[in-house]
């Protein structure tokens, strides 16, 4: 290799906005350079494949893709043209409304409803809706427009029937049987299902024989995080974050997993930077995978425009201190036969220096002559990039414990379908809604309580009951939500709570994603009221009001249902009062 270096690694800073090369459209920076040594990135998607498919029958409907700025719009339109003319389109900035004659149909493909003017977008739109109304039409449309941009003009050019059908498909999900239109929000998939292909891609080996002759490779971020993240367990502990950022309601575009696996793997460095500085003292470890991740070694500036490692950083595992992983870190295990500590921590740390194991041992021996206090000690500063090097490295149940939810192991366990799990849990999720409805400290998950506050003659509300659901009526379970038309691998918890037995209604049924299922669990396990409650309080607050809507019955004359205060816990009780006698009865 050249003093000029690996011309993969020039490459693949054109993905992350950390370089000063970077690409920002992707679509066209993928389909005119091919990297050096192997071939461009090629996502197999489900989404083309249903689109393919589609257009592939007699009867074809017309598709509108929508989606976020990065979620592959423009790629998948680039997809259907290539393969229905049989040319990869290289340039087609020029190409806003491509047509294309396929099976007898005439099929438009808009790539971008947005870069058209306003005046050219209402035209299409029109041609759609014409040819939506029509019988028999001999054209189709493939159209990649933003949600915000489509629904503006189709109110302005007030396209009322085309709009209620769009809308009805956003809102629903996309009617992938329906013969004339078929709308397809790219918010659905989830990015993590790409996560492994994507690594594969960046760690073929045919990319990194440059690296065969370069003078520093021993001490290279760059070439160690290529041969680290080509490892099948780090590749799913990677794919486990995504997991947790959509599992927390966060969906990641195509392009923002681009820019933070490129720079996963080079941490925004080239190989002119490393080669110039292999003779100096210089700090290599801290762009190591496990730091890039988090954009340890990033400039503030990069950390806000990365958006996975901006989510990330609320997610960070090297600021969580877990007695049992600290205590591997520092003493490792007496008489262990597979050396884990060794394996994980030396000589892997700083990529073969010695100053890790230096401070380690001075800080266990140092007595002394340690500086003072504690926090000061030079290895404390190790502890943060050891705790996520554990995380990917360490096949030890401990480490999911360094993510700041209590309850993670148990959520990913219901999740998995364990009916046994589901039973306990169920009764547990009531305990914590019964609480969070009521604002007190109940005791009972028999049931679950709907309440209303009454103030009308005292300083503090008290709750009502105003709808009692037993828990029989009440299911946790897991829901999954795959298609034919996404890559969507994301089993959720769906809590259905059916009417009680005086109610004819259909059940209510609510998603329990992560954090309302750890902000329940831990109003159930007795945890205070305010932690996750700005993320989770609004939803419950919805769930109870839509459950006293729809479950709500005129109660008997002269009763009313409430909790009072009894020693230490807090009983159901039921007033009853006569207003023939002037009498109370509870």
């Amino acid at each position: 290799m050249s003093v000029s270096g690996n011309p993969f690694v020039t490459y693949l800073n054109r993905y992350t906005t950390a370089s000063p090369d970077h690409e920002a459209a992707f679509d066209e920076f993928i389909g005119q350079a091919s990297p050096p040594g192997g071939e461009p990135l090629r996502l197999e998607t489900r989404t083309e494949q249903f689109v393919r498919s589609r257009f592939a029958r007699e009867h074809t409907p017309s598709i509108i893709l929508t989606g976020n700025a990065g979620d592959g719009k423009t790629y998948l339109c680039r997809q259907i043209v290539n393969a229905f003319t049989g040319q990869p389109v290289i340039e087609w900035a020029d190409h806003l409304d491509w047509s294309i004659a396929h099976n007898g149909i005439a099929l438009r493909v808009i790539k971008d409803l947005s870069e058209m003017t306003e005046e050219a977008g209402a035209r299409v739109l029109r041609d759609l809706a014409d040819n939506w109304r029509a019988d028999r039409s001999r054209t189709v449309f493939l159209i990649a427009a933003n949600e915000g941009r489509l629904r503006s003009v189709l109110q302005q050019e007030r396209l009322e029937e085309l709009f209620r059908e769009i809308d009805r498909q956003l809102r629903e999900g996309p009617a992938l049987d329906h013969e004339r239109l078929v709308v397809l929000n790219l918010n659905q998939v989830t990015t993590s299902t790409y996560v492994p292909a994507v690594l594969r891609w960046i760690t073929k080996p045919a990319c990194w024989e440059a690296c065969a002759e370069c003078p520093a490779q021993s001490v290279c971020p760059i070439r160690f995080n290529a041969f680290r993240l080509s490892d099948e367990y780090i590749v799913g502990r990677l794919q486990r974050l995504y997991h947790i950022l959509e599992h927390v309601g966060i969906h990641v575009t195509i392009r923002d997993m681009l820019i933070h696996l490129a720079y996963t793997t080079t941490g925004g460095l080239d190989c002119a930077r490393v080669i110039g500085r292999m003779s100096e003292n210089w700090e290599s470890h801290r762009f190591v995978y496990y730091e890039n991740v988090w954009g340890e070694a990033a400039d503030e500036h990069f950390r806000r425009k990365a958006a996975v490692i901006r989510y990330l950083r609320r997610l960070n595992v090297g600021e969580q201190s877990i007695f049992e992983v600290d205590d591997f870190i520092i003493n490792g295990k007496p008489d262990d036969p597979q050396r884990e500590h060794e394996q994980i921590f030396t000589p892997a740390l700083d990529i073969g220096g010695q100053r890790f194991a230096q401070d380690r041992a001075a800080y266990i021996y140092g007595g002394a002559t340690a500086p003072n206090p504690e926090e000061d000690h030079p290895f404390m500063r190790w502890l943060p990039q050891c705790r996520r090097k554990l995380f990917f490295e360490w096949r030890h149940t401990a480490a999911d414990r360094l993510f700041p939810f209590q309850h993670l192991p148990e959520y990913f366990r219901l999740v998995s379908s364990d009916p046994a799990m589901q039973m306990h849990y169920r009764r547990e999720i009531i305990l914590g809604l019964n609480r969070a409805f009521s604002g007190l400290y109940l005791t009972n998950a028999d049931a679950l309580y709907v309440t209303s506050s009454y103030a009308h003659a005292v300083e503090q509300p008290v709750p009502l009951v105003r709808v009692k659901i037993p828990a029989d009526n009440i299911m946790l379970q897991p829901a999954s939500g795959q298609t034919e038309a996404f890559d969507r691998d994301l089993t959720t918890l769906c809590l259905i709570i059916y009417p009680p037995p005086s109610v004819r209604d259909e059940p209510v049924t609510w998603t329990l994603d992560l954090l309302r299922f750890e902000y329940l669990l831990r109003r159930a396990r007795g945890s205070t009221p305010d932690i996750l409650a700005d993320e989770c309080e609004l939803s419950i607050r919805q769930l109870k009001d839509t459950l006293l809507s729809r479950f709500t019955t005129e109660q008997q004359r002269g009763r009313i249902d409430f909790f009072a205060a009894d020693r230490n816990r807090y009983t159901f009780r039921t007033l009853w009062v006569d207003d023939a006698e002037g009498r109370l009865r509870i």
